[in-house]
């Protein structure tokens, strides 16, 4: 092979075989989120699926995909250094998610983001409606996005630039700032607002991770990897270094055993385990069987290391005769083992994949390479291999309660697939639900998944639709679809955007953004919490912009109140109002008050924004007592529709 084409040698390692050639794309991205944490009913929407599906813990999220959370729930996701918390009605989605872009999408709800480290050639952006909000540097931040598009920014540690309609700005610790409208924005700066009960849920978590004192035998930015000195023990083995094992698992555990498979773009086959702690030592490392138990090596530590779908080789072939020809098999790759993915990548890709397992990964050996003329150690190890029905494999069931017994003579003769099954995903492949249970799972208003969202980094293309890969995914069956024909697909499909570029030519970079002076405090902004007042943008005189005097606070605060508290919990109760059978009122009058308040309170806030803050009080104050009572009509009605149900 010319020295050129092994630059960039294009790798596609199916049972053996090697594809080569010449690319014009990247290789997949070496980071995932991880999803760590499910509090209360949390949904979840596949990249390249229309159909949301219960969330699963330990589920490595990427571009595309989108997490919902219900009424009270809470969720967490890990990125690189980064935690970011999800509280309850907030639409999350992965703008991108490569080696260099961390790009987030907020349609609404709280965001809190405690980012340990910050990498100056890592982009880590946050979009809403009417801002993006770029973090600058390690920190504690906290982002609320209103149902009408407003935004909230909290610095509590670090930097962070916020760019608002054509002006770019720095809020530093310390500082909050509130941005409101979307086609006309206004905004202002004040201080930091006391912490609420979201902020210390954060805390304590951030607080539990701090206490789990990582180790120097990994990096920070190993997914997972805050949930090992918790759940086992580190010890040190002469053969292969620094390895921990794991303190309690059930009956017949094994590597790759308790948990199921699902079908993940662009990597394929990919496992999810069931353990709260499964995630590092399932996508990165190796597994070895040592004194009777197993253990996990994560060899030595790389400051980036890349992540895998899952680290194994599979056994079986259609054709092979057992369990009538039926069956899926697999078992973990031992310290010092080459992993040689399945999915399109480049000869350099193998070897950082590799770093710190294998010293010696070049293009002749992966030209070379056949599974079956490696002698893998944990092929022979007690319960190393574990076999399951075709339909548990293909379907996600969970793999643990549907292991095949398998001789050892068997194993021997079995042939070796490689690094990936032969097998065609199907719909359950990627969403694990039945379809009786579609119509059950909690999402957010259609409006909120279309809805534009401000930006200054280009995503990617939209996933193509799994539905439209399902006929490609049948000529090489368990390798994912050539990039090259997904590009194509993409470009022929042109979809429509829902993010507005900034251009940054446009841009006015402002060293003193307006400063909201003679303000009472205010509770911390986003969520079901008060948020601060806009008022004119940068562009119109300071003067006019803290004019007021008394009754500019009086209604600042008013209005505040209502946009961020008042009105989005009245909106939630008449949402449970209408759950609740018997109920005697008239609930779609009830919504047309509403909504009436609200067209109101854009007057107030036109009044204020002009200068005319006495007015605007006074609105505001009918506004809030209009409401209060609707509030007080509406609990009274289901009160006595409940206690008539339970009296029945």
């Amino acid at each position: 092979m010319k020295s050129s084409m092994k630059s960039r040698l294009l790798l596609g390692i199916f049972a053996g075989s090697v594809l080569c050639g010449i690319t014009a794309w990247a290789d997949p991205p070496s980071q995932v989120g991880r999803l760590s944490l499910i509090s209360g009913s949390v949904s979840f929407l596949p990249g390249s699926f229309n159909e949301w599906t219960p969330a699963t813990l330990n589920y490595p999220l990427t571009s595309g995909d989108h997490l919902w959370t219900d009424t009270g729930a809470r969720a967490e996701v890990h990125v690189l250094s980064a935690a970011i918390r999800l509280n309850s009605h907030t639409e999350f989605s992965f703008l991108n998610l490569d080696d260099q872009t961390v790009q987030i999408r907020v349609s609404q709800g709280s965001l809190n983001v405690n980012l340990r480290s910050a990498d100056s050639g890592t982009t880590f952006e946050i979009d809403t409606p009417n801002a993006t909000v770029s973090l600058r540097s390690a920190g504690s931040y906290r982002i609320d996005v209103q149902p009408d598009g407003g935004t909230a920014v909290s610095v509590r540690a670090g930097s962070a630039e916020v760019t608002a309609g054509a002006d770019a700005y720095d809020v530093s610790v310390g500082q909050s700032t509130v941005i409101s409208g979307v086609d006309s924005i206004t905004y202002y700066v004040t201080a930091v607002s006391q912490s609420d009960e979201w902020d210390g849920w954060c805390t304590g978590r951030d607080r539990r991770e701090d206490q789990l004192a990582l180790n120097l035998h990994v990096s920070r930015e190993m997914i997972g990897a805050e949930d090992l000195n918790e759940n086992g023990a580190w010890l040190v083995d002469a053969g292969y270094g620094p390895a921990w094992a794991p303190s309690h698992v059930p009956e017949g555990w094994a590597p790759y055993r308790f948990g199921h498979w699902t079908w993940i773009e662009p990597w394929g086959w990919t496992w999810i385990d069931d353990s709260a702690w499964g995630f590092a030592p399932f996508h990165y490392g190796r597994w070895a069987y040592s004194k009777a138990r197993w253990v996990w090596s994560p060899g030595s530590a790389a400051p980036r290391p890349v992540y895998a779908p899952a680290l194994v080789v599979f056994v079986g072939a259609p054709d092979w005769p057992l369990a009538g020809g039926d069956g899926i098999g697999w078992f973990p790759l031992g310290p010092h083992e080459a992993y040689y993915p399945s999915y399109l990548v480049s000869a350099s890709y193998v070897q950082r994949i590799n770093v710190g397992h294998v010293a010696n990964i070049n293009v002749r050996t992966i030209e070379t390479f056949n599974p079956n003329q490696v002698v893998y150690v944990n092929r022979s190890a007690p319960q190393g291999v574990t076999f399951v029905p075709r339909e548990v494999f293909v379907q996600s069931r969970p793999a643990g309660g549907a292991v095949l017994p398998i001789s050892a003579a068997d194993m021997t003769r079995a042939p070796l697939m490689g690094m990936t099954a032969r097998v065609v995903p199907q719909r359950e492949s990627i969403i694990a639900k039945p379809t009786a249970s579609r119509a059950s799972v909690p999402q957010p208003q259609p409006g909120l998944m279309s809805g534009r969202v401000y930006s200054r980094v280009a995503p990617p293309p939209v996933q193509v639709p799994f539905t439209q890969q399902q006929q490609l995914l049948k000529a090489k069956p368990g390798q994912p679809v050539d990039p090259a024909v997904l590009i194509g697909i993409q470009r022929r499909q042109r979809p429509v955007s829902v993010v507005t570029i900034v251009n940054p030519a446009t841009l006015t970079t402002l060293k003193k953004p307006p400063v909201l002076r003679n303000s009472p405090p205010t509770p911390p902004p986003g969520g079901q919490q008060k948020t601060a007042t806009p008022v004119p943008s940068s562009q119109q005189p300071m003067a006019r912009q803290t004019q007021g005097g008394q009754g500019g606070s009086r209604a600042a605060t008013i209005i505040t109140t209502l946009k961020t508290r008042t009105l989005p919990d009245a909106d939630r109760l008449l949402s449970e109002a209408r759950k609740v059978v018997g109920i005697r009122i008239d609930l779609n009058a009830v919504a047309g008050q509403l909504a009436a308040a609200k067209e109101s309170l854009t007057g107030a806030e036109r009044d204020m924004a002009g200068g005319n803050s006495d007015q605007a009080a006074q609105k505001a104050t009918a506004i809030q007592k209009q409401i209060d009572n609707q509030m007080n009509q509406l609990s009274a009605a289901m009160q006595a529709a409940k206690q008539g149900a339970r009296k029945q």
